[in-house]
């Protein structure tokens, strides 16, 4: 079987979910892979991903990172086949056949007829080497071998080392050489290795784990924000407060005697009231909802009184669903680059640029693989910097550290201080660590996750659609009270 029906056998006999590295093991123990190799677990992670991905046509679904099932439809049709499904277990040996005393004697004898025709042999051979017996030859042989493995394995440290020279060597000579076309075939190919595509395999995987939301009230209390400690403790302290505002010092004293943070100013209640007004207006900012409500001078409270408590969980669920779909369309967005030409590829990265405030953008160069070259102004500050930013063409290559070395070597062709890279296929370890090498010219690599961030972040391929929730405004209610 491949790995995709051992699997799909395993997870049948099994009945439940499983990681794919208990499948793998499963599927060695009961003997079901025509073919293991080497890695058969990352072999096993790579194939149960590329099935999971057909979405309707897929056996297999991924349920959390590393861990499969089969699909409801696909079990109820194995069934519906007569597919018997065995328990699983050490595979049972079969027993050898029943032999009577007959065929035991005569089984011994040619066992030891054929024993005495391989000492005849050995020691005829040992004769006609010059040896005495046949011990002295078998010890021969084994000095011989052991000479042989030795040998072996001092050949193979050396041309390991050499080749770890080389690419040290050629690494270095890579960072000072400009414009050096001759090794760019070379280079192309370490994208490509399968120690990366595992790699990205395992970055894909935490990243869909990231994207998962904790909480269902995460997106109401953190929203676009993460909420500052001084904001959470004040939140805190008027959510136990049974919906009374509280006074700004009465709060502060609240906070502090809870111990729930430090102040370090001479002046606490200022300095929480300049927390929530800040909370509150980073969230206007971002189309969010406020947490803090200033009744008057003094007085502050929560907005979330103005709804009941099941409004509120309702709305708890309304922001986390909202914040599902949005995840929904990030991946969609994300799967939909990848399909498209790398000349759109361009265009988008071009329109995502100008949005950016990069000025003045020209293609400076395009190679034979696909890329294109951009140089542009961009504002640090008081002073523009020039750029050169690289769009790969070709997004199905993991991007390695030669290709970061060969942009830093050539920015000086582009009259540019900085580079810019943008990849939407899988980004190697070393390429991030090359990137951030200090002392040396920066370069900033922008993979699919950021790209697609950054198009959603400035409303390129999307459409973004708003709910209106209406609430009471209970300061308002405060104050008609106390006329």
């Amino acid at each position: 079987m491949t790995f995709a029906e051992a699997a799909i056998e395993v997870l049948y006999r099994a009945q439940r979910p499983l990681h794919y590295k208990k499948i793998t093991e499963a599927a060695i123990q009961e003997e079901l892979l025509s073919h293991i190799g080497r890695t058969p677990e990352d072999t096993m992670g790579e194939r149960l991903t590329k099935e999971a991905k057909k979405k309707k046509n897929s056996p297999v679904e991924n349920i959390r990172p590393g861990v499969y099932k089969l699909r409801d439809e696909f079990e109820k049709k194995l069934e519906a086949d007569g597919r018997k499904r065995l328990p699983l277990g050490t595979k049972k040996k079969k027993p050898a056949p029943k032999k009577n005393g007959r065929q035991a004697r005569q089984n011994d004898r040619r066992n030891s007829d054929e024993k005495k025709s391989r000492r005849r042999r050995r020691r005829s051979r040992g004769q006609k080497n010059g040896k005495a017996n046949g011990r002295d030859s078998r010890e021969d042989r084994r000095r011989a071998r052991g000479r042989d493995k030795k040998n072996d394995r001092s050949d193979d440290s050396g041309k390991k080392g050499g080749r770890r020279r080389g690419r040290r060597r050629g690494n270095r000579g890579n960072r000072g050489n400009r414009g050096n076309r001759g090794n760019r075939g070379n280079r192309r190919r370490g994208r490509d290795s399968s120690k990366n595509k595992r790699r990205g395999q395992q970055k894909r995987q935490s990243k869909q784990s990231r994207r998962k939301p904790s909480r269902p009230t995460r997106h109401l209390e953190e929203g676009p924000v993460r909420i500052d400690d001084i904001a959470q403790a004040a939140h805190t302290v008027l959510d136990d407060n049974n919906r009374r505002p509280m006074k700004i010092d009465k709060l502060a004293d609240e906070i502090f005697d809870r111990k729930l943070v430090r102040f370090h100013t001479h002046d606490a209640a200022a300095t929480v009231q300049s927390a929530m007004a800040g909370d509150n207006q980073i969230r206007k900012r971002k189309g969010n909802r406020p947490l803090f409500i200033q009744y008057d001078r003094n007085r502050w409270g929560l907005t979330n009184w103005g709804l009941s408590k099941t409004s509120v969980e309702r709305e708890q669920s309304i922001l986390s669903l909202a914040e599902e779909i949005r995840q929904d369309a990030v991946e969609t967005l994300g799967d939909a680059l990848t399909d498209i030409k790398p000349e759109a590829v361009e265009h988008l990265a071009l329109t995502l640029l100008e949005r950016l405030g990069y000025r003045d953008i020209k293609v400076s160069k395009r190679s034979s693989e696909g890329d294109v070259f951009f140089t542009s102004d961009w504002r640090q500050g008081l002073a523009d910097v020039r750029v050169c930013i690289q769009v790969v063409g070709d997004s199905d290559a993991t991007l390695s550290d030669d290709v970061v070395t060969e942009l830093r070597g050539t920015l000086h062709h582009y009259s540019a201080s900085e580079g810019v890279i943008i990849h939407l296929g899988d980004i190697d370890d070393d390429a991030i660590e090359e990137s951030r090498e200090e002392k040396l010219a920066p370069i900033t690599l922008i993979d699919c996750d950021t790209f697609v961030e950054l198009l959603i972040k400035h409303g390129i391929g999307v459409r973004t659609y708003q709910a209106p929730i209406t609430m009471v405004d209970t300061a308002f209610i405060d104050a008609l009270a106390s006329v």
